[in-house]
């Protein structure tokens, strides 16, 4: 706190600045554009394409920010000169230039999420060992001060997400205050809530933890200030829990081994990797107090040896799912922090140094490595499940010497395999853009295109004749430029035409059966009955009277004058019939006709055209009464 309120001083603040600009120059160039960058969005409505590449800059920018300053970093701590220090910048931009054309111009697009995240990731991680790169290399890297930057810069992390938060807090609550008191209305209250928060995060933020990270006269400063509070988080918060939720994992392992048909859970992959991460971080940070506290002895001594055991755990869950369903992107994060924690885990029971700054570094070096082509995060899932979905298309006669024929009906394929293929196209779709999809299923791709484009154009047409008399939105809908299908409508446009469908593994698994008719039911014949409603599973209004109909009593009441009930029609032998004929093969969703769903009670010929109802062989609680039904009642 106290370093926040000298940074805030008007003195310190300028000497501050002045100390960052000579020092980061890059950085504090690049702090400010991403500012400029942040409030010209706020208050300017671009284009779509424009401001889709604007996000693109800044995304960029920001990785390229944390890269530049560890660059600085490094470059300090072999004492190069200014001049040097700054042409090895060009790193850095180099790395911006690399960054910012391989992210898509769709930024939300998966493949942009990983590598923005992976990214980013090496590069804290990398900034966490900066100053020592050399001493790793020659082995000559001193645990103490190791340990000293490696705190201070967990502090620096520390203290500037709380500045950014209490900033943006105080200031939100200051605007809504002062408009609330004194009724004051203003269209861009919003937008000054949003320019403080861009520049209390893109700038205020930053340029205070500039002013924080540890100068070259402090690498090698064998220093370390005990913080009350940290030390309370790390022996009676941290490892404590840490000793917990291994304790958890160890009793989850004994419930596994002695019922070895349900070993293991997939869920517990993540637990194993987030509590050995998490344990490794404490294992850093509780080196200080190894001397005086014998519970952080123990701890530290011992956790190395607890972790390989969850391993071999995470070793079997994840080769349980590849062997089942092939490498997913999951599943490749998986693998990897398995490789580092086995990595960490051996080191530290073997080596004699214990070089903390090897859990940093073990892990800069193994996501570089899945970053890059082919064998990155990325593209080696994509090229597995690809080439995995074109060995289901051929076995199940789908693709024919690279050409796709559609299935006639969903049945025609077995359903283990329907599902397998309706996954992995929507799975390989992801990716890309989903161009090896598009390229794979050319005419399904190209008659859903027209089909868009043609709708697109009738809902121009229809709107110019409803706006026929407003010039300004008339103008709008001119304007209006067709969108190319989303990567959400593909897969499922595709696996409509192919005839796949996603299928539950046992009947159990689904809480209702649903059926419904998939030709249309006209015309009916209605000989022998005089009247025919059309009602849903609510209400029916037929004149005075209605129906209110009730699947889950499996009744049909007729009222008459809207309180005498006068006739009730038990549908309960229907409903039996429907569960006993369809609660298998409804989960192949099966090609229904009218007569299938059609049944005659007295005087009465009922005729569903969509069903939902309960499944009795689901054992779980329903979530929601999706009991429903739409149907045509005659009556003699």
């Amino acid at each position: 706190m106290k370093n926040i309120l000298s940074f805030i001083n008007l003195e310190n603040l300028k000497n501050n600045i002045k100390n960052i600009s000579v020092r980061f120059p890059v950085s504090v160039l690049l702090v400010i554009i991403v500012t400029t960058l942040f409030i010209l969005t706020v208050h300017i409505d671009f284009l779509e394409l424009t401001k889709t590449n604007i996000y693109r800059v800044i995304f960029s920018l920001i990785v390229t920010f944390f890269f530049s300053v560890s660059v600085y970093i490094s470059t300090e701590s072999l004492n190069l000169e200014n001049l040097k220090k700054n042409a090895f910048q060009i790193i850095p931009i180099l790395f911006w230039i690399f960054f910012y054309i391989s992210f898509k111009t769709t930024i939300d697009d998966f493949e942009n999420t990983v590598f923005f995240i992976l990214s980013l990731s090496w590069i804290l991680s990398y900034l966490f060992f900066a100053p020592y790169i050399k001493k790793i290399i020659d082995k000559n890297i001193e645990q103490n001060t190791y340990y000293t930057y490696f705190y201070k810069i967990s502090v620096v992390f520390l203290t500037a997400i709380i500045l950014w938060f209490v900033l943006f807090v105080l200031w939100f609550i200051a605007i809504n205050t002062v408009f609330t008191l004194f009724d004051i209305t203003w269209i861009y209250n919003e937008k000054l809530i949003w320019d403080w928060a861009s520049i209390a995060l893109a700038f205020i933020t930053p340029l205070f933890a500039l002013t924080q990270i540890p100068n070259k006269e402090n690498y090698n400063e064998n220093k370390f200030s005990e913080n009350a509070f940290f030390s309370f988080l790390t022996k009676y918060i941290a490892i404590p829990f840490i000793y917990v939720y291994f304790i958890i994992l160890y009793a989850y392992s004994i419930k596994v081994l002695s019922h070895f048909s349900d070993w293991p859970k997939w869920e517990v992959s993540w637990m194993v990797i987030g509590f050995s991460s998490f344990g490794y971080l404490i294992y850093i940070f509780s080196y200080i107090f190894e001397s005086t506290n014998k519970f952080i002895s123990t701890f530290r001594k011992g956790f190395p040896y607890v972790v390989v055991p969850q391993l071999f755990m995470l070793f079997y869950a994840i080769y349980l799912r590849i062997n089942q369903y092939d490498i997913t992107v999951n599943r490749y994060f998986v693998v990897i922090f398995w490789l580092w924690l086995a990595v960490l885990s051996v080191y530290f029971i073997f080596s004699k140094r214990k070089n903390l700054s090897t859990i940093p570094s073990v892990l800069t070096i193994f996501i570089i490595i899945i970053s890059i082509w082919p064998w990155s995060v990325y593209n080696l899932p994509e090229s597995r499940q690809y080439n995995r979905l074109v060995v289901n298309l051929e076995s199940a006669w789908i693709l024919k010497d690279w050409k796709i024929i559609p299935l006639q009906n969903y049945s025609d394929i077995n359903a283990d395999l329907s599902k397998n293929i309706y996954s992995w196209v929507e799975y390989v779709c992801q990716f890309n853009n989903c161009e090896k999809i598009k390229a794979l299923f050319p005419d399904q791709y190209n008659s859903l295109v027209d089909e868009e484009r043609k709708n697109f154009e009738k809902r121009k047409v229809d709107d110019l004749k409803y706006f026929e008399n407003d010039p300004v939105n008339i103008k709008l809908v001119e304007e209006r430029v067709f969108t190319w299908p989303s990567r959400w409508q593909i897969p499922s446009y595709i696996n409509d035409k192919i005839k796949v469908r996603y299928y539950f593994d046992d009947a159990k698994n689904q809480e209702s059966i649903n059926l419904f008719v998939n030709k249309d039911i006209f015309p009916i014949n209605i000989e022998w009955y005089s009247k025919m409603y059309s009602l849903n599973s609510n209400i029916g209004n037929t004149e005075s009277n209605y129906w209110n109909v009730d699947l889950l009593l499996n009744k049909i009441d007729i009222i008459w004058n809207n309180r005498v009930v006068v006739d009730t029609i038990d549908i309960k032998d229907i409903t039996t019939q429907i569960v006993n004929k369809y609660k298998d093969s409804s989960i192949n969703n099966p090609d229904l006709k009218s007569e299938d769903l059609t049944f005659i009670v007295w005087n009465y010929k009922i005729i569903f055209t969509n069903l939902s109802i309960k499944n009795p062989d689901y054992t779980w609680e329903l979530k929601y009464n999706n009991n429903y039904a739409n149907w045509y009642i005659l009556i003699k």
